[in-house]
């Protein structure tokens, strides 16, 4: 998949961002539905779209850039997150 020239691969490290805070580098897992699905390095920056569910509980954290993806505007650009915890 292509953004401005640049394309992008399966098992490449980018940086990447959303629009609720989560930003850093990671690698690219999987592509799904044309959204890039990353798998965060520990040190990245989680923002209100990631969930921890309490131990014992039967669903899993979720994090948007592991779980749902981000579009390809969203990898090695500067961030620009579109909502700020208050």
């Amino acid at each position: 998949m292509a953004r401005n020239g640049a394309s992008f691969e399966i098992g490449q490290r980018v940086f990447f961002w959303t629009g609720r805070g989560s930003q850093g580098y990671g690698t690219i897992a999987a592509v799904k539905n044309e959204r890039f699905l990353i798998e965060p390095d520990a040190d990245a920056l989680k923002g209100s779209d990631f969930r921890a569910h309490p131990p014992g509980s039967k669903k899993a954290d979720s994090w948007a850039p592991r779980d749902y993806g981000v579009v390809p505007s969203q990898i090695n650009s500067p961030p620009d997150p579109w909502f700020q915890n208050s």
